[in-house]
């Protein structure tokens, strides 16, 4: 067994210099376990026994932890049920992770795993369909517009990846929304503006790090400018190199200046820079852009390689062109429904790289695999995921209070030229309509409750995105009866056709009646144009407990709406 001396630093356990000679080597491993050590597939919670074999033959660095509840599989939750199937979905997570640590425990060199999570919020639900806390979104923090506030959320996030045994970040998204019909960014991004998408962006890096997390940023070298999703089609970003500079990339430089740990390279083609491949096939754009004129010196990553703009490319030629690009790190997963297939993956990878290593003409640099599998190790190290005596997490994270001070500065009153807040003592009785997923059931109702606390008479409509005729007749009976309507619409990707059209609805009767009516844009603050009737507007940039009830102080005056869009709506 070997021993080293560690000490902590910034809340990162570092292994010192002098004990260099004492560590696990890159040139000690086989190349297929250096191979290894740059593969990271997908692991689904419940499923990780079809990777156990991999774990053991040291041919995975470690997992992307995912869900199927809210992938494949949509559970109906509601106020009632939501708690306790996060609860049970934490359980499977933190069995997920204990079975992949005791399997690497037993691998070749018992090479400890990066387990890493897409810690996001807004229109993202995936953490909580692992079980973790509800983290707010990068727009809302943003629309706090305070550094502070960034920090905080993520230094907590940091602790509450780490309390469920994880100890890997992939984000912050670095992306600058600069288009409103952007289908996969959104309330992802800090805005849509590259000076304050970089200064958040840093903000962010620096709280996950000082607290033992490494940091991937994503999508580099941007995809806010671009109109397709890059998991079912290939985007394109047709900018002048110029202007991509300016508007995209350079947010990204704030981060690698500060000293980010990662870069994850994006799906999307931008032809002026290289207009024969995606950026994570584009060595242009990871050593020529990213490396030297950027000056980054950590790890690239991919983004997943199961995603529709690679549909169709074999597993080896994926392998190829990644790392010819650059690439250090390959989030190397097949189709999530056929986990059986996906689990060969790490073993098809090695068999290539070692099978054309021994040919005349080698299609892949063994000194590229080799340096990949130095900095991975050196990673590994450095977070002391090799000591036998890490400190364990404390379970108050303050994540709770941190997400409650976000959403007090973020919740933004967009308009009120109806001058409806305070609303007062004679508006008695309250209708709230709610188009949400049940995974954000709880997370709404937190708006009403509140307005019960106050006094206020509510009569509540919970509606799915898409309501059915018997959904729109109870949204008419109650909007009918009350005081004041309030409509909490979420456009996801793209509009709800059915939404859309039940809320122009019942903004109209509200109208024809004289009664007010009170617009909560609950997820996508891009949707709130295409209301321009709704004369009382806030947003919310996605439902939390405490961005609902910051929203219903706000309506009755006991808060003020300190929050500022960090976009223009157009």
């Amino acid at each position: 067994m070997k021993k080293w001396i560690c000490l902590v630093l910034s809340g990162v356990m570092l292994t010192t210099l002098s004990q260099a000679a004492e560590m696990l080597h890159a040139d000690e491993l086989s190349l297929r376990e250096q191979v290894g050590q740059t593969i990271m597939p997908r692991v689904v919670i419940g499923q990780q026994k079809a990777f156990k074999e991999a774990v053991l033959k040291g041919e995975v660095t470690g997992f992307f932890i995912k869900a199927n509840e809210g992938l494949l599989i949509q559970p109906n939750l509601n106020a009632r049920n939501q708690a306790r199937f996060i609860a049970k979905q934490r359980k499977k997570l933190l069995k997920t992770i204990r079975d992949l640590n005791k399997w690497a425990a037993k691998s070749p060199h018992q090479i400890p795993l990066l387990l890493a999570i897409d810690y996001e919020g807004g229109t993202v639900t995936s953490p909580m369909f692992l079980g973790l806390k509800q983290m707010p979104s990068n727009m809302l923090l943003a629309a706090s517009g305070e550094e502070e506030v960034v920090a905080d959320m993520y230094a907590a996030q940091a602790r509450e990846i780490l309390l469920a045994g994880a100890n890997t970040a992939l984000g912050p998204v670095t992306d600058v929304n600069s288009n409103p019909a952007n289908p996969i960014i959104q309330t992802r991004s800090f805005g849509d503006t590259a000076e304050w998408v970089g200064q958040f962006s840093a903000a962010a890096v620096r709280a996950l790090q000082a607290n033992g997390v490494p940091s991937f940023v994503k999508h580099f070298p941007g995809h806010g400018d671009t109109s397709v999703d890059s998991h079912y089609e290939q985007p394109v970003t047709d900018l002048p190199a110029d202007v991509l500079w300016e508007k995209h990339i350079s947010a990204f430089q704030v981060p690698v200046d500060a000293g980010v740990t990662g870069v994850m390279s994006a799906h999307v083609v931008y032809p002026a820079i290289d207009a024969a491949n995606s950026a994570l096939f584009s060595a242009k754009i990871l050593n020529g852009l990213l490396r030297k004129k950027m000056g980054f010196k950590g790890l690239v990553i991919t983004d997943g390689l199961d995603m529709g703009a690679v549909k169709g490319v074999s597993v080896e030629e994926i392998v190829r062109r990644t790392y010819a690009a650059g690439n250090n790190v390959l989030l190397l997963s097949g189709d999530v429904r056929d986990v059986k297939t996906a689990s060969t993956y790490p073993k098809r990878a090695a068999d290539y790289v070692v099978q054309t290593a021994a040919s005349s003409q080698p299609e892949v640099s063994v000194e590229h695999i080799h340096e990949s599998a130095a900095k991975v190790l050196d990673l590994k190290y450095k977070l002391g995921l090799f000591s036998q005596d890490r400190k364990q997490p404390s379970a108050d994270t303050g994540f709770d209070q941190a997400s409650r001070r976000a959403a007090e500065a973020g919740v933004t009153l967009v308009r009120d030229t109806q001058k409806l807040i305070p609303l007062g003592r004679e508006k008695g009785t309250v209708c709230a309509v709610f188009f949400a997923d049940g995974i954000f059931s709880l997370q709404v109702k937190a708006f009403t409750d509140y307005l019960t606390r106050r006094g206020k008479t509510v009569r509540a409509v919970f509606s799915p995105l898409a309501p059915s005729k018997k959904d729109a007749e109870r949204a008419e009976r109650c909007v009918a009866g009350a005081d004041v309507a309030v409509l909490g619409t979420s456009r996801t990707s793209v509009m709800n056709e059915k939404q859309y059209a039940l809320v122009q609805k019942l903004l109209e009767k509200t109208q024809q009646s004289g009664r007010p009516a009170v617009l909560l844009s609950l997820l996508n603050p891009y949707e709130i144009p295409l209301y321009p009737q709704a004369q009382t507007v806030l947003a919310l940039y996605g439902p939390t407990v405490y961005t609902s009830e910051t929203a219903a102080k706000i309506l009755l005056g006991d808060a003020p709406a300190r929050g500022h869009l960090p976009i223009a709506l157009q």
